[in-house]
């Protein structure tokens, strides 16, 4: 939608809910038709912003229909986890196997044995997909992102009429508050669960960016918006990484080829690690959450 400053908020939740929802749907009806890698991570991606933009204007409709929608696409984003880990350390096994040490082949064994794990999962992810109803979880959603507070709000609602740049400015600072507070912590690099919870942050600040960036001077926010991509990105790897090594660790393989997998992706994560160092060291997020109010 043409998002304007002066735009009240009323109109404004109704066409940026209704944009992210239609990404939704779209991604979640090509994925239901192909579950290709690239479907199934851009649906879970659509539904990050599309749980997001809820968030943001969740005190512009009723609590109970917006915490509905919240956990049914919740649902959409949790159910393709599993699939999406699969296809994710399969790839980069397939990149990477051929720098370990494999004489007896175990590895590349394991490896065929994770793509058929994934061809059960997917089915699984199928049939489970298609229950969840697209169809009334679509015009459930309709109805509720045409119909916010408008004449007669409940008490404590933010007046419908304020303008969005009001709004949005206070909103930003929500999504930035945690992060604040999340990175002296996960500057340690044994805290995983620290840059766990900050990546998870991280993600959730760029997508509120995102959804305000039509209020933003558009130089300025492509800048930003690079940097808070990188940090995340790379703390998403660190995660990834993580994640691999459980898996691993969870598998069948000798102890000799756990080790060896342990130790590459024990050196990744380093790698990734020092990435995450350097980086806060060029543009911290105090620089960063200060140039974010200067363009709004």
């Amino acid at each position: 939608m043409l998002l304007m400053k002066k735009t009240p908020l009323w109109i404004a939740s109704k066409g940026l809910l209704a944009e992210r929802g239609a990404d939704f749907f779209r991604c979640w009806e090509r994925t239901a038709s192909t579950f290709d890698p690239e479907d199934i991570h851009d649906l879970r991606v659509a539904s990050r912003r599309l749980r997001e933009s809820l968030a943001l204007f969740e005190s512009s409709y009723p609590e109970e229909r917006i915490r509905y929608l919240r956990k049914r696409v919740g649902k959409v984003t949790a159910l393709l986890g599993e699939l999406r880990n699969l296809d994710v350390w399969l790839a980069f096994m397939g990149d990477e196997v051929s720098e370990l040490a494999d004489e007896d082949g175990e590895i590349s064994a394991r490896l065929g044995r994770f793509e058929q794990e994934r061809k059960e999962t997917r089915k699984k992810v199928e049939r489970d997909l298609r229950k969840l109803n697209y169809t009334s979880l679509r015009k459930y959603f309709v109805r509720t992102v045409h119909a916010p507070f408008l004449f007669d709000p409940p008490p404590g609602v933010p007046d419908p009429f304020t303008p969005i740049e009001d709004y949005a400015r206070s909103a930003v600072e929500l999504r930035l508050a945690p992060i604040l507070n999340l990175v002296p912590v996960a500057l340690f690099p044994d805290q995983a669960d620290a840059q766990h919870q900050l990546r998870i942050a991280v993600k959730r600040f760029r997508y509120r960016l995102e959804i305000l960036s039509p209020l933003m001077d558009q130089a300025g926010y492509r800048e930003l918006h690079g940097h808070v991509k990188e940090y995340q990105e790379i703390l998403g790897r660190i995660h990834d990484l993580d994640v691999f090594a459980a898996m691993t660790e969870a598998t069948d393989l000798p102890v000799s080829a756990k080790n060896a997998i342990g130790a590459h992706l024990a050196v990744k994560r380093s790698d990734f690690f020092a990435r995450f160092r350097d980086k806060t060291g060029k543009i911290s997020f105090d620089v960063i959450g200060a140039a974010v109010r200067r363009i709004m």
